[in-house]
């Protein structure tokens, strides 16, 4: 569907069990090369928009045109101007083409793009997106998927937006995409369905469980194709996410908005390796009317529901009251379920939640032989090069435990080994 100022793209509504953003699949932190982009959806996002972003990322509009040859479109044509938005330059995305109609029912494009011998992840991820507008219409129509009618979105220039964007992604060899929070407009669009509230019921559905951002802005930021190809392409949205950009490229549509730049920026790069994808939750709350006994099962709990630390400082609150400041730290994901469980087992009626970035050293956890028996040990290492290695606490205790001894001996035997054992072997 066309965007740019998101006026003519209104279409599709609901769709029947599309895949919840909880059900896509996790995805690995830190893959070190892999080439991403972030698409930080300023002003919104719709199919030109998108693509638009890419071509400003150096994908030639000449061979865009000319991959899209291979599909049955009549007289296609390409071609880019350069615009102002908010002090930003913009490239703003323009297809001509011979070809009126403007609807296509959803197996004549599966069809189409079948037959255009396109590889197999410009395949999957176009088909993929028309797919999830399809699911839409036959919902609102009470059909099957295969007797879906698309209204605009079969238009020429909306299949060149989408497999546009699939083949631009396949040039710029892109192995994964991500998305800011998405903004949402609000008021009325006319549809060829009637008059439809904004969002439109599709975008709304298509971006259930995704991070999006309600505005007061007249005006419909996020189309349904825009919705839809952010949702195929994208693991994350929303969500923190490492990336050493390389470049960035700023497309906007036709609409200049008053309150923020109709822009979507692109950024390539490559995703950072773990220890640089420092992204934690920290949660925090002071407490002064807890039992004394329950911080220990508090504690705990905060470590079944996610917490990579937990730990409790003695303040004094207002009127001398002596109280607990309670810490959590978490990672993004696990925040909910933290949060959640800090509620319920402390007698908290508000939490501080901060995002923060963490450094962490590469580490790695091997098994150790040692004089008193087998150990893990974590091996980190420091910016110089020097590796620092630190038994397991649990370990060690059972070692002690086993050997009869007091634990503070068998900690400083093992770690007099391990530092000798260092030595003998640089």
């Amino acid at each position: 569907m066309r965007g740019g100022g998101h006026g003519r793209e209104h279409r599709q509504r609901v769709r029947s069990r599309v895949r919840r953003w909880s059900d896509r699949a996790p995805v690995p932190r830190g893959e070190i090369g892999v080439s991403i982009i972030y698409f930080d959806c300023v002003g919104g996002a719709s199919g030109d928009m998108i693509l638009g972003s890419l071509v400003a990322l150096g994908v030639p509009l000449p061979e865009i045109e000319r991959k899209l040859r291979a599909l049955p479109l009549e007289g296609v044509a390409l071609r880019s101007t350069t615009v102002k938005r908010h002090g930003f330059d913009a490239l703003q995305l323009h297809v001509d083409a011979e070809e009126s109609r403007s609807h296509r029912h959803f197996t004549e494009i599966r069809r189409m793009l079948e037959g255009g011998a396109l590889p197999p992840r410009v395949l999957r991820r176009a088909l993929g997106t028309f797919e999830l507008l399809g699911r839409c219409e036959a919902e609102v129509h009470g059909r099957t998927l295969e007797q879906v009618h698309f209204h605009e979105v079969g238009a020429v220039d909306s299949i060149v937006d989408i497999v546009g964007t699939a083949w631009a992604l396949e040039i710029l060899q892109v192995d994964r995409c991500h998305a800011s929070v998405i903004p949402q407009g609000r008021g009325f669009v006319q549809a060829a369905h009637g008059t439809l509230p904004v969002p439109a019921p599709a975008t709304v559905r298509i971006l259930e469980g995704a991070a999006v951002r309600m505005t007061e802005i007249e005006a419909e930021l996020t189309t349904p194709t825009g919705a839809a190809l952010l949702r195929t392409l994208c693991d994350t949205i929303g969500g923190p996410v490492g990336i050493r950009p390389r470049r960035t490229g700023v497309a906007t549509g036709a609409r200049d908005l008053a309150e923020r730049p109709n822009i979507v920026r692109a950024l390539l790069g490559e995703a950072l390796a773990p220890e640089e994808d420092g992204a934690v939750e920290v949660l925090e709350t002071t407490i002064d009317d807890m039992n004394p006994q329950l911080y220990g099962h508090l504690t705990e709990s905060l470590f079944q529901s996610g917490a990579r630390e937990v730990f409790l400082t003695p303040v004094q609150m207002k009127k001398g009251r002596p109280g607990v400041l309670v810490t959590a730290i978490c990672e993004p994901s696990s925040a909910h379920a933290v949060l959640e469980r800090l509620f319920a087992e402390s007698t908290t009626i508000g939490v501080r939640v901060r995002h923060e970035g963490r450094v962490e050293l590469a580490r790695a956890i091997s098994e150790v032989e040692t004089p008193l028996g087998r150990i893990r040990v974590k091996t980190a290492v420091l910016p110089s090069g020097e590796e620092r290695r630190i038994p397991e606490y649990e370990d060690l205790k059972r070692l002690a435990q086993a050997a009869g001894r007091p634990l503070v001996e068998v900690m400083d035997e093992v770690r007099s080994f391990l530092h000798e054992s260092a030595r003998t072997t640089m």
